[in-house]
């Protein structure tokens, strides 16, 4: 069974929790990034690093196998379905970077919330509501598998390219893949120089 009793229950003080509750809607933000097998996250990493130096929160949700953990220099010591499952909490699941980057291993618990046939707004808006003051969640997922969570009609992928000629074909079939197979009409293209790929620590 998958619920989501601790993603709702408030940790801490939170003076914005309130006016997020009167509102009655999340104001955080959805960035999806469709992943594939041997292909380097770190741009990933440094993208939220980014966010953060900027001011905002994001939470990172890696279905990638844990490579964008790895890229953050993290390590899991428990799943985002354990937080599902009510036998976690929210601090024992995501493991946290120097500067305030939350980021959760995330295969099974997505796996299983898919399963469960809840809508996603539901997940999302639990991460909303936590006293953290989450406003963006970064989720890191293989592309077939990306619009069970992100649908085309609420996110635009974000993809990155490099200038080589492998890094363009591969940019190339996440695109087509996503496109004719999942109905996106919106993608967004993050290009990469060539060597500034390197993995990002926490």
């Amino acid at each position: 069974q998958v619920f989501l009793g601790h993603l709702v229950v408030a940790q801490g003080h939170d003076q914005a929790a309130g006016l997020r509750r009167m509102l009655g809607a999340s104001t955080m933000s959805l960035m999806a990034f469709p992943v594939g097998e041997g292909t380097d996250e770190a741009w990933i990493a440094q993208l939220a690093r980014a966010l953060r130096g900027l001011g905002s929160r994001p939470v990172v949700m890696d279905a990638s196998r844990g490579r964008v953990l790895r890229a953050f220099g993290l390590r899991a010591r428990y799943e985002l379905l354990d937080l599902l499952q009510g036998q976690r909490r929210f601090d024992s699941v995501a493991e946290s970077t120097r500067d305030g980057i939350y980021v959760m291993r995330a295969d099974q618990g997505l796996e299983a919330f898919v399963a469960s046939g809840a809508p996603s707004q539901q997940l999302f808006s639990g991460f909303a509501r936590l006293s953290h003051g989450f406003d963006a969640l970064m989720l890191a997922m293989p592309a077939h598998e990306l619009a069970c969570l992100a649908s085309p009609a609420q996110a635009v992928p974000v993809i990155a390219m490099d200038s080589t000629d492998a890094g363009l074909t591969r940019a190339y079939a996440t695109v087509k893949e996503l496109a004719s197979g999942f109905g996106y009409q919106r993608l967004a293209a993050l290009v990469a120089k060539q060597g500034s790929t390197g993995s990002a620590s926490g």
